[in-house]
């Protein structure tokens, strides 16, 4: 069986009102979460069928561990020692050893545990960035896969000894395979002990910008939602709802479109359209952020879901508002054949510099509120839908004439 072992005995200080303390290094918190959950999930990615924490039975974020554990469906157990370490450990068991505050890429840590081995890295780099030397030329990465047999080996060492080094050096008396970590990983941000704040704020910033940088495009809805998640995306992921409360936003917009709607106020609809958008945009970001992380999803991503019923209720709101009379069969006609397309030319558009315009629900939005003062909103559906329509049969008939052309002899 193999057995995670993580590590929370590294203290960094914090402050509570009135005085200062000291708290676990691994406690200092990522995309909202503390560091040692991101290794209960790494550890579960892994494979591990149980998690032992090293850490102060009293300390109620060690506590909370167990808690996260069972979130990734792996019986986690405190333990305080190697002594205790040792009880819990058989010869037949493979230790997977994580350093404290050791934060990695998935992707990259798990391609270091195809079988027994130390994780290391070059030793200036390594030593540069907080590692441990190990010889002359190699510093521990922080990972490790050992026989459970080496466990046993601790029994003869002082009570209060550092148990993850010592079982890297019985580690390395053994002789285990060496396997070198990739230095660019530490230079990216893959590959790093989060052991201040300011580290663990730095980390969560460029997951954020990297995030940000895949959701944001060339049109103005994206940007405008990218700068608003740049802007604010830090604070939000230090909660741990930020990005339900975005969420939330989303839907109160919503709710304020369909008012408007009602009040015969459709300029006014479109625009809160056009922000629920952006809301939604900013949540979706916020949760890749979160999933950076993690191999497994927990959950179900309903980002897609929301964009959908997003587009199911942008149409209602175009008939409603399109012209005297409560949305005759034509305006629903013109208001859905617009948002398919749109839906259907993001993915599948000929001319590809297009696709992220048909995409851009906000200037579709505000192109539509300002329609609502000089004609009915579903005029403009209907020119947009047929322009659509007649440059995606000119872009495929020009296609197959050049594909004829080619083939022929």
């Amino acid at each position: 069986m193999r057995i995670a072992v993580i590590s929370m005995l590294d203290t960094v200080e914090g402050v509570v009102p009135g005085r200062a303390t000291l708290r676990p290094s691994a406690s200092l918190r990522i995309a909202g979460e503390q560091v040692a959950r991101h290794q209960i999930e790494l550890a579960a990615a892994a494979g591990a069928a149980r998690v032992l924490v090293l850490g102060d039975k009293a300390d109620d974020r060690v506590e909370a561990m167990l808690g996260a554990g069972r979130a990734a469906g792996l019986p986690a157990k405190i333990v305080r020692d190697a002594p205790e370490l040792c009880a819990e450990v058989t010869a037949a068991d493979e230790l997977l050893v994580i350093a404290d505050s050791l934060m990695v890429d998935p992707a990259t840590a798990l391609a270091q545990l195809g079988g027994q081995g130390i994780a290391t890295l070059p030793v200036e780099k390594g030593i540069a960035a907080g590692f441990e030397r190990i010889d002359a030329d190699h510093a521990w990465a922080g990972i490790m896969l050992v026989p459970g047999s080496h466990a046993e080996r601790l029994r003869e060492l002082p009570r209060d000894v550092d148990t993850a080094s010592a079982l890297l050096r019985i580690a390395l008396m053994t002789r285990l395979n060496i396997r070198r970590v990739d230095p660019a990983a530490l230079s990216d941000g893959r590959w790093v002990l989060v052991r201040t704040d300011e580290t663990a704020q730095a980390v969560e910033t460029a997951r954020l910008e990297r995030s940000i940088r895949k959701a944001s495009g060339v049109t103005p809805g994206p940007r405008i939602a990218g700068f608003a998640a740049r802007r604010f995306g830090g604070r939000l992921l230090e909660s741990d709802h930020g990005d339900l409360l975005v969420g939330t936003m989303a839907v109160l917009l919503a709710g304020a479109a369909l008012a408007a709607t009602g009040f015969q106020q459709g300029w006014l609809a479109f625009v809160f359209m056009g922000l629920c958008w952006m809301a939604l945009r900013g949540q979706r970001v916020l949760q890749a952020v979160r999933r950076q992380g993690r191999l497994r999803r927990r959950g179900r991503d309903l980002g897609q879901v929301l964009l959908l019923a997003y587009d199911v209720l942008l149409v209602a709101i175009i008939a409603v508002n399109g012209g005297p009379g409560f949305a005759q069969p034509s305006q629903w006609f013109a208001a859905l054949m617009l948002v398919a397309m749109l839906r259907l030319g993001a993915q599948q558009y000929p001319y590809h510099p297009i696709r992220p315009w048909l995409e851009d629900r906000p200037l579709l939005c505000a192109g539509l509120a300002l329609s609502a003062f000089w004609a009915w909103p579903v005029t403009l559906s209907m020119l947009l839908a047929g322009v659509l329509a007649l440059t995606w049969i000119g872009f495929t008939f020009q296609s197959g004439t050049g594909a004829t052309k080619l083939t022929r002899p």
